[in-house]
C-alpha cells in the first residue's frame, strides 16, 4: 500500500496542477496557445539551455570537492555524466535522480553508494540554505510588488485594515515571539515526533553547511555554488526574452520568478510532466506583473518544457554513455 501511495501521490499532485493550469478555466484555448507559442524566439531558448548546461557542469565539479576529504577523486567527466543521468532519472520518478546519480558514479569510479548518497544529502542541505537566503533576498527586492499585491487582496476581499508598515512589524514581532517560545520550551516540543524530525532536518542542514569548512578547497566550493545559482538566475532572466510580452520585466522580477519557479520544482512530481512550476510561474506573471492569462501560461509552459526536453535528450545521452562505459568496465 505504501509503495502504491508513493507512486500515486506524485502523479496525483501533478495531475491536479496540470488541470488547474490548463483545464480549469473554460476560456483557455489550446489552439490559440499553440498559435501564440509559435511567436517564441529561439535564440533565448538556446541561451537558457547553455546556461543550464554550465550550471550542471559546475554542480558536477562542486560534487567532486565533497569526495576529496573522503579519499576519492572522481573525474569531472564521470561526475557530469552521473549528474545528468540523475536529472534524466527524475523525469519519470520523483527523487529517483539521486539514486541514479550515485549508482552511475559507483560503476564509473567505484565510489561506495552510501558515500555518494551522503555527499548528495550534504549538497542538498547546502543548496537549501542558499535557496532560503535567496528567497529572503528576492522577497526583499520585490517587497513593494508583493505588498501592493497583498493590498489589492485586502481591498478586493475586505481583509484587514492596517497599513503595510504595521503588517510588516506584526509579522516580525510575531516571528520573534514564536522563536522565543520555541527556544524556552524546546525540550517539551522535541517530545513530539513531527517537531523532532523537523529539528533533526534543520540540524542536518547546519551540519551540511559546516562541512564546507572541512573541505580541502572551500573557496572553490563557494565559487561553484555561486556559478550554479548565477546560471539559474540567468536561465530565468533570459527566458523572459522568449516572448515579447515579458521583455519589459527586469532583473528583480526574474529573481522573484526564479524563487517562485523553484518552489514548483521542489514539489515531488514527475519532472517530465511538471505542473506546479507552470502554475506558480504563470500565476506570478498574472497576479504580480499583470500579464495576459493565456500568454502567461504559454510563457511558463515554454520555460519548463524546453528545459525538460533538454534534460531528456542530453540526460538520456549521458545515461546511455554511463551504461556503455560501465559495461566495458565489467567486460
Amino acid at each position: 500500500m505504501k509503495k502504491i501511495l508513493s507512486l500515486a501521490l506524485p502523479i496525483g499532485i501533478a495531475a491536479f496542477f496540470l488541470w488547474f493550469t490548463y483545464s480549469r478555466d473554460s476560456s483557455f484555448n489550446p489552439q490559440q496557445m499553440w498559435n501564440d507559442a509559435q511567436s517564441a524566439h529561439l535564440m533565448p531558448i538556446f541561451l537558457t539551455l547553455l546556461s543550464t548546461m554550465i550550471a550542471h557542469y559546475a554542480r558536477a565539479l562542486r560534487w567532486n570537492l565533497l569526495f576529496q576529504p573522503l579519499g576519492f577523486n572522481p573525474s569531472g567527466k564521470s561526475s557530469f555524466l552521473a549528474v545528468m543521468s540523475g536529472y534524466f532519472g527524475s523525469l519519470i520518478i520523483p527523487r529517483a535522480g539521486e539514486v541514479t546519480r550515485c549508482t552511475a558514479l559507483l560503476t564509473s569510479e567505484n565510489i561506495p553508494l552510501q558515500t555518494s548518497i551522503g555527499s548528495v544529502l550534504a549538497e542538498r542541505g547546502i543548496d537549501l540554505v542558499v535557496f532560503g537566503l535567496l528567497t529572503l533576498a528576492a522577497f526583499g527586492l520585490e517587497y513593494s510588488t508583493l505588498i501592493n499585491f497583498i493590498a489589492d487582496l485586502q481591498t478586493q476581499y475586505g481583509i484587514g485594515t492596517g497599513t503595510s508598515s504595521n503588517t510588516k512589524w506584526i509579522v516580525i514581532l510575531g516571528g520573534l515571539v514564536l522563536a522565543l517560545v520555541a527556544f524556552l520550551f524546546r525540550k517539551q516540543l522535541l517530545q513530539f515526533p513531527l517537531i523532532a524530525k523537523i529539528f533533526d532536518f534543520v540540524k542536518g542542514l547546519l551540519e551540511g553547511l559546516l562541512s564546507v569548512t572541512r573541505l580541502q578547497k572551500p573557496t572553490a566550493f563557494v565559487f561553484y555554488t555561486i556559478v550554479i545559482w548565477t546560471c539559474y538566475f540567468f536561465t530565468t532572466y533570459i527566458s523572459l526574452s522568449i516572448f515579447d510580452f515579458t521583455t519589459d520585466l527586469g532583473l528583480k522580477a526574474a529573481f522573484l520568478l526564479l524563487i517562485i519557479g523553484s518552489f514548483g520544482i521542489i514539489l515531488p512530481v514527475p519532472a517530465a510532466v511538471g505542473g506546479p512550476f507552470q502554475t506558480f510561474v504563470s500565476a506570478a506573471l498574472i497576479l504580480l506583473y499583470f500579464k495576459d492569462k493565456n500568454l502567461s501560461v504559454i510563457a511558463a509552459t515554454t520555460m519548463y518544457y524546453s528545459q525538460q526536453l533538454f534534460t531528456l535528450v542530453i540526460g538520456g545521452v549521458c545515461y546511455l554513455i554511463s551504461v556503455v562505459l560501465a559495461n566495458k568496465k565489467i567486460v
